[in-house]
């Protein structure tokens, strides 16, 4: 079901790798009717798609133009939604590890930021939203009728990114997952550019002992009382 607004409503889910935005994100878009917007395929499309065409994850010039000129489809289908860069499906392709790295890296880029700013609000223009990402709430959808930050312990984001890995196929180390995923929340959160960090007017979730049902009941509660 759509919400009734003569404007579309915008969910906006921020908050650190391993935390669940992606599973909640998804959901909760299906529940509501909503378009799921998932700005992390955006960047690590960008990533992979920089990787193929041998251009340098520090080239901020090129890829603010890859970026300008990215075409990304959002497939519908819930669990199996599909994610298509430049005419290939690159859904299993953006989950490995290194392209993680390499978006969390292209993400720290103004020129790539600015790039895929218009793509993502263009579509919140178009339909109601589910986004999810590290500044929705903060940079993309500052306006957004309903925000939240969805944290979890280090441990447990560690243990689901592991598990994330290798049902992917990848012989992932929790040690190392673990390591990676603090060096890439300092690198977030300290970058100059749409730093992670929580919007003012965000709700906090923690979602260490929570199912992703029962983060979503907790979202679609606030969503429905706000009008969505």
């Amino acid at each position: 079901m759509t919400n009734s607004h003569a404007l579309p409503f915008v969910a906006a889910i921020d908050g650190p790798a391993g935390a669940g935005k992606s599973t909640v994100a998804r959901g909760l878009a299906a529940r509501l009717g909503y378009t799921f917007l998932d700005t992390g395929a955006l960047y690590r499309s960008v990533a992979l798609i920089a990787r193929r065409k041998q251009i340098d994850w520090n080239d901020a010039a090129r890829l603010g133009e890859l970026a300008r000129a990215l075409d990304v489809v959002f497939t519908s289908g819930g669990e199996s939604a599909r994610v298509l860069a430049d005419g290939s499906d690159v859904t299993d392709e953006i989950r490995g590890t290194e392209i993680s790295e390499g978006a969390s890296r292209v993400s720290a880029l103004p020129e790539v930021r600015d790039g895929l700013l218009e793509i993502q609000r263009r579509v919140a223009s178009k339909a109601s939203v589910v986004a999810e990402g590290r500044d929705i709430g903060t940079v993309v959808f500052p306006a957004a009728q309903a925000k939240f930050f969805l944290v979890a312990n280090p441990e447990t984001r560690a243990r689901r990114r592991t598990l994330e890995l290798r049902s992917a196929g990848s012989p992932a180390i929790f040690e190392q997952v673990l390591a990676e995923m603090l060096a890439r929340d300092a690198r977030d959160s300290g970058r100059a550019v749409a730093p992670l960090r929580r919007a003012g007017d965000a709700i906090e979730i923690d979602s260490s002992g929570l199912t992703p049902e029962e983060v979503m009941e907790r979202m679609m509660a606030v969503v429905r009382a706000r009008g969505g």
